[in-house]
C-alpha cells in the first residue's frame, strides 16, 4: 500500500497563507503608526523605535513558513512519512520560527519597557522597568539557546519519531509559552500606577491605560 496525504481538516493552504499575510501586515501598520506619531510630536527615532524595528522584522520571518497549510503525507499505519521532501522543509521552517519568534518577542518586549523608562522618570518606575528588562533580556537569551539546542547535536528535527537525542518539546513549549504570559503581565501592569497618579479626569486616565495594554497586548 502507499502513502496517503490526509486533508479532513477544516482549513486549507489559502487560508493559512492568508492568515500569514494579514500577521505581517498587522504588525507593520502598527510600527508605522507608532513612528509617525513619533515623529509628529516631534521626538526622533529612539532606542525604543530602533528595537521595534527588529521585532517587526523577526515577526515577518515567523510568519513565512515552508509548506504552510499543506498537511503532512503519512504511511498506512498513521505515522509521517519521514523522508517527505515537503515535510522536511516544514520541519527546518519551524525550527527556525521557534529561534525567530523567540527573539523578536524580545526585541518586543524591551522596545515597551524603554518606551515605558522615556515617559516616566521616577527613580522607583526606572528601577523596576529596569528589572523587568532585565528579565526579558535573559528570558529571550535562554530561550533562544533552549529552541537552537533543543536537539544535540543541533537538528531541527526535533519530534520524537525521528529518535534523535532531544528534550522534551511540549514541556519546552510550556515552560516558554508561561513564562512569556508571566513576563507580558508585568508588563502591562507597571505603567498602571504611574497613569493613576497624572492629574487627568478619570475618564482620560482609563482612556490613556486602555491605550498602553492595548499597545502592550
Amino acid at each position: 500500500m502507499g502513502a496517503t496525504v490526509h486533508m479532513a481538516d477544516n482549513y486549507n493552504q489559502s487560508q493559512m497563507i492568508g492568515l500569514a499575510i494579514f500577521f505581517i501586515i498587522l504588525p507593520i501598520v502598527a510600527v508605522v503608526l507608532r513612528v509617525w506619531a513619533k515623529l509628529l510630536g516631534s521626538r526622533g527615532i529612539a532606542a525604543d523605535d530602533i528595537l521595534i524595528f527588529c521585532g517587526l522584522a523577526f515577526a515577518i520571518g515567523s510568519a513565512i513558513d515552508g509548506q504552510l497549510g499543506q498537511h503532512q503525507t503519512t504511511k498506512p499505519d498513521g505515522q509521517p512519512l519521514l523522508d517527505d521532501p515537503r515535510f522536511a522543509i516544514y520541519e527546518k521552517c519551524k525550527f527556525a520560527v521557534n529561534i525567530l519568534s523567540t527573539v523578536g518577542l524580545g526585541f518586543t518586549k524591551s522596545s515597551f519597557l524603554l518606551f515605558y523608562m522615556s515617559i516616566f522618570t521616577t527613580k522607583r518606575f526606572r528601577i523596576a522597568a529596569q528589572i523587568v528588562l532585565g528579565i526579558t533580556v535573559a528570558w529571550t537569551i535562554s530561550f533562544f539557546f533552549a529552541n537552537l539546542f533543543t536537539c544535540y547535536p543541533i537538528s531541527p528535527f526535533i519530534e520524537a519519531f525521528y529518535h534523535n537525542n532531544c528534550v522534551n518539546g511540549l514541556a519546552l513549549w510550556y515552560s516558554m509559552a508561561i513564562s512569556d504570559i508571566i513576563i507580558d503581565f508585568f508588563i502591562i501592569l507597571l505603567p498602571i500606577p504611574m497613569v493613576l497618579k497624572l492629574q487627568l479626569p478619570l475618564h482620560q486616565r482609563i482612556g490613556v491605560l486602555a491605550m498602553f495594554m492595548l499597545g502592550a497586548a
